[in-house]
């Protein structure tokens, strides 16, 4: 309800107003003016604060407070005043970040406030609304309204939900229904209306369809959906029973647990969350069901694809698509890109490793992409503590922070123009562990486990990647150039993107507190190309070999790691020298790799430096098989062979979405095994194929190329045998069909086109079209859209043919279209025959002439096309 005896004081004393006396610049200064200001807004002493604006705007001010008061229903306010003020032609001005409030809601604006120096004293001479947060609200169930019902239903797109005599509770918000929690009797019933949805929810819960009973479920929707899409049906009075003390109890457990995860942010200047509204058709459903996770249900209207359920409890996405449209209807779909771009930074670090503990500064140069960019989306990690945000004028800035999304909104003052750039600081400290595990791909040499005798050892190395969150980082694919300086204890060694410009020891520090830092090392990173994120390790290293002459590569080590230095440093020169020849230049200043001991095996290749995990261990190594579908670490270059590409695949070349991620994985794979044929054989090859197919047939029902990072959710050997087997064996097929010279011409062209950017899976197909002159479209939807493999025939006879033979094969692919390479091969007397044939259709006669009769005949006999073949 609106305060009454508030707005009667208000009218009161705005009659009074003029009765009161200007604030005169001899009884006070502007500090104290504008300090007298903020306490009559703060004391609702509304005619005073009226009196310090210039009478030509006094009415408008006054028109906005009614406004505040009568419409929106605030009845707190706090000016916060956050920068000094310039002057400019004889005016001041200074910005403020004012904060409306009540019980429910609140409202958050930037001011920029004009003052004048009169005769008789200070005044504003104008306000300028520079920034808007909108009204916001405080969320809070259970609140008054609570109400048992005889049924409620749920009806959106695919997902039903349903209750019998069921409590509801909802939010606090007046006149608006915005979010309930319901507990009781309940079911859900889903099914996606896309059908390659349908297989996924079918491979994970044997069902097409998912049903289940619910315990409760937690909604968070806009008013006009609430009318659109639920209905009530309200009990009898006589079956409605009064609320249970345990009833209120697990809606408030409900609540705080489901809260913090939609619509809201926790702000800089109160440290409380704070909820926007959903609007039209968004919607977020939580509930908990007896054989399932919590599940989220998520809508986003508009976007690529509308609807996500996701695993709660596991973070994992079961279903991501977008509808079909209605019959004669089109979709539209609204493409939120990043506002801006990241143009530089400058970061300095500084970095305890025992404490594990990181102070840092993060200047950050930004360059608009819209008319008028008025804030900054970023990732960062929640377990940092901001503690100022400024921009390149020292305006204090205003932020909030998502902290389960890991997202932090940073709010300008000064709105650069498109195309313009502006820059903030960010100051930031806290104890920040590296994640536990980072590698992208298998482990390196397999040991003989009963052999092994681990040996106790302090890992001594922390390696701060694109996972940790580390810096405010943009939350796409965004590349830039950056300055990185961290400093680190004298016994640590550093290595980081980029160039080392400068090292050197730490020799003044300010104040006693900084006396146990000196010393400390000293490094300078920088990158001359652009990078898509910042990584850096710290740990006891020493370099052990190095080659300057025809690329800068440099190696390092933990200490007591041994390996052959100059065999190894031969290994990686020959890797970068056949990559240059296939794909074009490296595309960084020069290549570090760190040797380092690790809990876990495995490798991470961010921009111009690679670690390889090393198990600390005393054994008699030799190799087993460990199961894994990618493993060809029985070839010693395999590994560093697939780290190393990913500086060209991954690095230089990223991927859009998750849909493209094998142009990472994928094209690292098979650049790896392209090498390993080129320095073991052809006989080595055949032997990966035949592996790669066997698991890609094993696991193909998993999910298409395309379905890429959602492959590993819940079978992560069939993510490895798709994303980075079945792509490998596909590219093999392409390579086959369009010949070497036209393929590594199209592989080039693509890298050359999309260097320090992030492409999809439609930039290869155009790529590889524009340089072959060939339709590959039905070739990339067979083996890249589908789950599904071919299932050929092949029958083939034998005739006299003058001197020789002629060998007569009919093809016939019984169910979907694929086009591929298909060899066949056979033997004359004691030499083998290898033949190859291009299939198109469905249906296909193709001959070939033998000078001995056939025999011994092999249909696609390296596995090289995974599938049937009969």
């Amino acid at each position: 309800m609106i305060d009454k005896l508030l707005l009667k004081t208000f009218l009161v004393f705005f009659l009074l107003f003029l009765t009161i006396p200007c604030i005169t610049a001899d009884e006070q200064s502007l500090d104290e003016f504008i300090f007298q200001i903020q306490k009559y807004l703060e004391n609702k002493n509304i005619p005073a604060y009226l009196s310090a604006f210039s009478p030509e705007i006094r009415d408008a001010e006054k028109n906005s407070l009614e406004k505040i008061f009568n419409v929106l229903r605030m009845n707190k306010f706090t000016l916060h005043r956050v920068t000094k003020g310039s002057q400019n032609k004889g005016q001041v001005s200074a910005y403020f970040r004012v904060l409306y409030r009540n019980e429910y809601s609140a409202i958050i604006e930037t001011w920029e406030l004009f003052f004048s120096r009169k005769d008789t004293g200070w005044q504003i001479e104008r306000k300028d609304v520079v920034g808007n947060l909108g009204q916001l609200y405080k969320l809070k169930i259970p609140s008054d309204r609570v109400e048992r019902v005889k049924s409620i239903a749920i009806n959106h797109v695919d997902i039903k939900l349903s209750f019998e005599d069921a409590v509801l509770f909802y939010d606090n918000i007046p006149e608006k229904e915005t979010a309930l929690i319901i507990i009781g009797k309940g079911h859900l019933f889903f099914s996606p209306s896309d059908p390659k949805e349908q297989h996924q929810l079918q491979l994970l819960y044997k069902k097409k369809a998912l049903e289940d009973r619910l315990e409760y479920a937690y909604l968070r929707f806009s008013n006009s959906f609430f009318q659109r899409n639920i209905k009530i049906e309200k009990a009898s009075f006589e079956n409605s029973r009064p609320l249970s003390q345990k009833e209120l109890d697990r809606a408030n457990s409900i609540f705080n647990q489901h809260y913090p995860r939609s619509f809201t942010s926790e702000n800089s200047l109160t440290r409380e969350l704070l909820s926007f509204l959903p609007r039209g058709n968004q919607a977020v459903f939580e509930f908990k069901g007896k054989k399932t996770n919590t599940l989220t249900y998520i809508y986003s209207p508009f976007s690529r694809e509308e609807v996500n359920l996701v695993d709660s409890e596991e973070e994992k996405f079961i279903n991501l698509y977008s509808p079909p449209a209605e019959e004669g209807k089109k979709k539209l779909y609204i493409s939120f890109d990043q506002k801006f771009d990241i143009k530089s930074y400058q970061i300095d670090i500084d970095f305890n490793p025992k404490q594990s503990f990181l102070s840092g500064k993060a200047s950050i140069e930004v360059e608009s992409k819209v008319n008028y960019l008025d804030s900054l989306k970023l990732k960062f990690s929640p377990e940092l503590q901001i503690l100022r945000i400024f921009d390149e004028e020292k305006n204090e800035l205003f932020y909030t922070q998502d902290k389960l999304r890991k997202l932090l909104y940073v709010y300008l003052f000064r709105r650069p123009r498109d195309m313009k750039s502006c820059k903030i600081e960010v100051y930031y400290r806290g104890k920040l562990m590296p994640p536990k595990q980072i590698a992208d791909t298998i482990s390196p040499a397999q040991l003989d486990l009963d052999k092994k005798v681990v040996v106790p050892y302090r890992y001594q190395s922390h390696l701060f990647s694109q996972s940790a969150f580390w810096y405010p980082s943009p939350p796409n694919t965004d590349y830039f150039k950056a300055r990185l300086k961290i400093i680190i204890p004298p016994d640590y060694a550093c290595i980081s993107n980029g160039e080392l410009k400068e090292y050197g020891k730490l020799e003044k520090v300010a104040g006693v507190e900084g006396i146990e830092k000196m010393d400390n090392s000293v490094y300078v990173y920088e990158t001359n190309h652009p990078v898509k994120y910042l990584s850096f390790i710290v740990g006891k290293f020493s370099k052990v070999a190095e080659d300057l002459e025809t690329f800068p590569v440099e190696i390092f080590a933990s200490p007591n790691y041994h390996f052959q230095k100059g065999e190894f440093l031969d290994q990686v020169k020959s890797i970068l020298e056949f990559y240059q020849s296939r794909f074009g230049p490296f595309p960084f200043e020069k290549l570090s790799i760190v040797h380092r001991h690790w809990p876990y095996s495995g490798g991470h290749s961010p921009a111009s430096f690679i670690v390889l995990n090393h198990i600390p261990l005393r054994s008699t190594r030799r190799y087993i098989n460990s199961g894994s579908p990618v493993d060809l670490s029985r070839w010693k270059e395999y590994f560093i062979a697939h780290e190393i590409a990913h500086q060209w695949w991954g690095q230089a070349v990223s991927w859009a979405s998750y849909h493209d991620q094998w142009l990472s994985e994928g094209l690292a794979q098979f650049s790896a095994v392209l090498y390993l044929k080129e320095i073991r054989g052809s006989g080595i090859f055949s032997n990966i194929l035949k592996k790669f197919s066997q698991w890609t047939e094993k696991k193909s029902v998993w999910g298409a190329i395309t379905m890429g990072s959602r492959l590993s959710y819940f079978d992560f050997k069939a993510y490895q045998s798709i994303i980075y087997n079945k792509t490998s064996l596909v590219l093999n097929m392409l390579l086959e069909i369009l010949g070497k010279e036209l393929f590594f011409e199209g592989l080039k062209e693509f890298y050359s086109n999309h260097k320090y950017s992030a492409a999809g899976t439609r930039d290869f197909i155009k790529t590889m079209e524009r340089v072959t002159g060939e339709d590959l479209k039905i070739f990339f939807k067979g083996w890249f859209d589908s789950y599904l493999l071919p299932e050929v025939k092949v029958t083939h006879s034998i005739q006299k043919d003058g001197g020789g033979y002629l060998l007569k094969f009919k093809l016939f692919q019984l169910k979907e279209l694929f086009v591929f390479p298909l060899q066949i091969e056979w033997k004359e007397k004691d030499q083998k025959i290898v033949k190859k044939f291009i299939v198109r259709e469905r249906k296909e006669d193709f001959e070939f002439r033998a000078k001995e009769r056939p025999e011994k005949i092999r249909i696609n006999p390296d596995k090289a096309v995974p599938g049937k073949f009969s």
